[in-house]
């Protein structure tokens, strides 16, 4: 039996069975709901990430804001819209993070990430090309897509990315083939915008960009095409869409905007930070891939600030089947609208400023004079690569598509199709097994332990001496740059106190500019005293001079305590360099009561409920 005369519904069925196997054996041991283990590290954005999963249902069950929060950054708080919540993951998945905690959430929505993006974009290849084989090669290259990949080893918000390939199937309904009720797709189209926002604004915003520009070049070059009656067609989709979108995000947006310590600055330099794609990304590999050779790895390793943030990698096969598609099947309007926003994605990846193999031209790019408009001066032009991949395998798979209907119709012709058919169909399989083959990451995906990052003190009786809603000082001191323990703690013991720092993005000190410390609370010499040990604990070479316990901080420690109404002070005796804060905590607050892996120092000043 062909492949192509499959049912469509049993092959999807197939297909996506497939994708749910390939992602347990490369994620194997993990499993999905594990939460005693954490995909990439329980440190910096993995560990925000389980935060976020868990803090907005948390906050919405108890009648708190969810878009604001004084619970980490104690007293100032943060503004969570300009973060990555996820909220739509978060309260959708609210049931498992109950049952096995926010870890196992995080761990299985990364674990969904990669078999629901096939599937999507198997969904609208399957329906723009007709091709079974078409729709299942797109699957395995978008859903498994080097970009995808690395992004799961910490950035959920960005490894999650079903959605966008069903809003440009949705754009495409609402304007190209307006074959149903303008209504049904307009709302289709507002519901996919809103849970892609409530996913990744980052990733909404550069999805909607890649799509206009679609329909602007599909615009220009099917203008004939456009009468009254089909713009009517997409005025009428397009306002329960927007009616839908506005009303349910008008708040995070505001929020966002316009709230209460909202970031309205670049979180990287604009201009030269790492986060851009090298002229050779496309065809050089990381350590990330499971085959290459080492000294193109160790080139590759260089590009784009760090390997996790490097999806640019297509692999030689595939940059040779897109190019060869796209000439051939230039003149099937799909195939060609597909390789030239595929290039453009791809141009708007390499940045502002050429790099080539490390080394910064001076060669000014498009997004050079895109950055002097403030909507994209936070965008990383890495990112990018996302739809660089995505169009790269429309073009290919649609162009399989029109190739297989070619041969359908040649298929009576015997004279053609003996030496033509199994030449073509040879090459092609093996530049698509070859394009499988390159993107496959290392295995098994790096994970951490989490057992023993949360003391057993959080989770026993002992606990409950810490009032409802007060404020806690820890150590370690959760900062960027160091350890984000604290973080996980919180949010798997569900919230019940605060913490005066955090690792989250707030407003920098100068306009315009970003932080993702905790603000400058005082008095600083405590805050640097407890940092100056974290950072001794990570190794590094400090040049600052040791800070000396003595009466003054001794006091200062007080004052720290008397201004942010810290009720209880916590030092997880599993965290490296403990002696000199345990030394400090004592003399400024008597001794400590060892409990379940802590040593905690209870009652310092009345609690606080605000």
């Amino acid at each position: 039996m062909k492949v192509e005369a499959v049912n469509p519904r049993r092959f999807f069925v197939v297909a996506a069975l497939a994708y749910f196997v390939l992602t347990a054996l490369m994620m194997w041991p993990l499993i999905p709901v594990d939460s005693h283990r954490i995909i990439g590290c329980a440190c910096g954005d993995p560990s925000l990430q389980v935060w976020f999963l868990n803090w907005v249902p948390h906050a919405i069950l108890h009648g708190q804001n969810p878009f604001f929060t004084t619970y980490m950054d104690y007293p100032l708080g943060a503004n969570l819209a300009s973060n990555t919540t996820v909220p739509f993951l978060g309260i959708v998945f609210y049931p498992v993070t109950l049952v096995f905690g926010p870890i196992a959430t995080f761990n299985l929505l990364i674990w969904l990430a990669y078999p629901l993006s096939a599937v999507s974009a198997f969904y609208v290849i399957r329906r723009w090309s007709g091709s079974n084989v078409a729709a299942f090669v797109a699957g395995l290259l978008y859903g498994f897509s080097t970009y995808a990949v690395h992004q799961g080893y910490g950035h959920l918000a960005l490894s999650f990315v079903p959605v966008p390939p069903l809003i440009y199937y949705a754009l495409y309904r609402v304007v190209v083939q307006q074959s149903a009720r303008p209504r049904r797709w307009g709302t289709i189209l507002g519901v996919l915008v809103t849970i892609q926002f409530l996913i990744s604004a980052e990733v909404l915003v550069t999805t909607l960009m890649m799509g206009i520009a679609g329909i602007v070049i599909w615009a220009v070059t099917s203008r004939r095409e456009i009468t009254r009656e089909r713009l009517t067609y997409i005025g009428s989709a397009l306002v329960p869409g927007v009616v839908l979108a506005a009303a349910v995000l008008a708040i995070p947006v505001w929020y966002e905007l316009f709230g209460k310590f909202h970031v309205a600055a670049p979180n990287q330099n604009t201009i030269y930070n790492a986060y851009r794609t090298d002229l050779l990304g496309a065809i050089v590999p990381t350590s990330l891939q499971r085959f290459g050779p080492a000294s193109l790895k160790a080139i590759g390793n260089q590009f784009s600030g760090n390997a996790a943030e490097n999806g640019s990698y297509l692999g030689l096969p595939l940059v040779i089947l897109f190019l060869g598609c796209w000439v051939r099947f230039f003149r099937h309007r799909g195939v060609r609208l597909a390789g030239v926003l595929a290039l453009g994605a791809w141009i708007i990846s390499l940045g502002p400023i050429l790099i080539v193999k490390t080394h910064l031209t001076s060669i000014k790019l498009p997004f050079y004079y895109l950055t002097q408009f403030q909507i994209f001066q936070d965008v990383l032009p890495v990112r990018f690569s996302l739809y660089v991949t995505f169009f790269v395998v429309t073009t290919v798979t649609l162009s399989i598509g029109v190739w297989s209907r070619q041969r359908g119709e040649l298929g009576h012709d015997h004279r053609r199709t003996r030496t033509t058919r199994p030449v073509g169909a040879v090459l092609v399989a093996a530049l698509v097994l070859a394009s499988i083959a390159a993107i496959v990451p290392t295995w098994p995906i790096p994970t951490q332990s989490t057992d023993g990052t949360t003391p057993a003190f959080f989770t026993s009786p002992a606990a409950n001496a810490i009032p409802d809603g007060s404020v806690i000082l820890t150590y370690p001191y959760a900062l960027p740059e160091y350890s984000q323990a604290p973080i996980l703690w919180q949010a798997q013991t569900g919230f019940r106190w605060k913490m005066t720092a955090a690792y989250v993005e707030v407003p920098g000190s100068f306009p315009r500019t970003v932080s993702a410390a905790p603000w400058p609370t005082q008095p600083y010499p405590v805050v640097n005293y407890l940092r100056y040990w974290e950072g001794v604990s990570q190794g590094l070479q400090l040049t600052t001079p040791v800070p000396i316990m003595n009466s003054s901080l001794i006091e200062q420690t007080r004052e720290y305590v008397r201004n942010y109404h810290v009720s209880t002070a916590v030092i997880a005796l599993s965290a490296i360099n403990t002696a000199p804060v345990i030394r400090l905590f004592t003399a400024a607050f008597g001794t400590p009561i060892s409990e379940g892996g802590v040593d905690v120092w209870f009652h310092l000043t009345p609690s606080t409920h605000s």
